[in-house]
């Protein structure tokens, strides 16, 4: 072959390789192959290759402090489709059909950054772009007396609240886990939000008994208000958690939890006695659960209630209450890919009322304020790459009952039901 065209054949797959090595390593596998280079000119031109790309810096990320050891980027990716429909019933008893509901949307599109800096020291910090909300922001000390974690994050408060998202076994959460967890809301003021993201200081560590069994055990002491910023008129929640683990191998592990928490009331809502952001109520309360794994079949149960305390001064129509919901799901692989979910959930909110539309995610086509919430959920999961690329697809029947006049107000015979289909597709990286 003519070395000048030799010569020029290597040089391009040089240049080139600065910006796309892999595709040019593929390039000169092919001219070895063609015997148009020979073997030790292929090796000699990834060298000089590798050596343009660090030179360059394409090998290298850089961090504005030098302090930085290791930065990790991490994402997650979810797409969801989603059906409601169903009627709701009046106190009189006049039925009403609700206006379907139908949509395509991003459910979850988080980007996290965490930076290493040696010494057990780093800091994290992610957002969800699909409605620019931040997921989570903390600094992380790990020593030898366990995890310090400094920032807005979850308390431990819920077993599917504190499953990630990212690895739920169904599409959505319950509506039990919504009414203690999910944030107040002008549309649904019955949602207590007293577990989820708060900021301030949280602590976890961990004993090993012996090869078997492990205890878990952390405590925050947090802002009582759900948020990241300053609130006026806000106070100091504490929670604890505890968690026995016995583990006879990956796949077959029992846990047993319990988490307590108590926070001052930060909600405004009629029938709780609370007409600003400030009062001296309080709300307490405990969860214990269960989560088994036997091969392939996941068992895991909750219950959570709360005792909210009535604001000393208050309306006479005002009383103490005690909600009460529990969880049961179960889990089963039929083979490595496809995965069999079915749950069910039910909320006895005693009074305190809360929308269909606030424990259902979306579902605001049913009107109405209700004391009593059950569902069952079946399902099917199939996954590509474990929990790192998923499709799940969810059937939801979802009802309320106990109709109320307002939240907190007296109790009536009307009722909704629905009907919910969800599919998801999630990416992780």
């Amino acid at each position: 072959m003519n070395s000048t065209l030799k010569s020029m054949l290597i040089a391009a797959a040089a240049i080139t390789s600065v910006s796309a090595f892999a595709q040019d390593k593929a390039t000169l596998d092919l001219l070895v192959k063609k015997g148009l280079i020979t073997a030790e000119e292929r090796a000699k031109t990834l060298d000089e290759a590798a050596k343009a790309r660090t030179a360059s810096g394409l090998n290298k990320v850089f961090v504005k402090e030098d302090a930085i050891k290791r930065l990790t980027f991490s994402g997650r990716i979810q797409t969801q489709y989603e059906s409601i429909s169903g009627e709701t019933t009046a106190n009189s008893g006049v039925v009403t059909t609700a206006t379907g509901l139908s949509n395509a949307f991003m459910r979850r599109l988080y980007l996290g950054f965490k930076a290493d800096m040696g010494e057990g020291i780093s800091a994290e910090l992610v957002n969800n772009f699909a409605d620019n909300t931040l997921d989570k922001a903390i600094f992380t000390a790990e020593t030898a007396y366990g995890t310090f974690n400094l920032g807005y994050m979850k308390v431990q408060w819920g077993l599917e609240e504190n499953t990630s998202s990212s690895k739920l076994l169904t599409v959505e959460r319950s509506a039990s886990n919504r009414f203690f967890n999910e944030g107040v809301s002008s549309s649904s003021l019955g949602r207590l939000g007293f577990g989820a993201r708060h900021t301030g200081l949280h602590y976890a560590g961990k004993y090993a008994v012996d090869a078997a069994q492990t205890l878990e055990y952390g405590a925050s002491v947090a802002n009582a208000s759900q948020g990241q910023a300053n609130n006026s008129g806000n106070d100091i929640g504490t929670y604890a958690n505890l968690i026995y683990t016995y583990k006879i191998n990956d796949n077959n592990k029992h846990s047993l939890g319990l988490n307590w928490g108590s926070a001052r009331d930060t909600r405004t809502a009629a029938g709780t006695g609370i007409s600003t952001g400030v009062n001296d109520a309080t709300i307490s309360g405990f969860n214990p659960y269960i989560k088994s794994q036997f091969d392939k079949l996941i068992v895991q149960a909750e219950y959570i209630t709360t005792t909210n305390e009535v604001v000393p001064g208050s309306t006479p129509s005002a009383v103490e209450r005690k909600p009460e919901g529990y969880t049961i799901l179960a889990a089963y692989k039929f083979t490595d890919q496809i995965e069999g979910v079915v749950r069910y959930s039910q909320l006895d909110t005693d009074g305190q009322g809360a929308t269909f539309g606030g424990l259902y995610r979306d579902g605001t086509n049913l009107a109405g304020v209700y004391n009593k919430f059950d569902s069952y959920y079946v399902g099917v999961n199939y996954y590509f790459v474990d929990h790192n690329a998923k499709i799940m697809f969810g059937y939801e029947n979802a009802k309320a009952t106990q109709l109320m006049s307002a939240i907190g107000g007296s109790l009536g015979a009307g009722k909704a039901d629905a009907d919910i289909f969800r599919l998801q597709a999630q990416v992780l990286f």
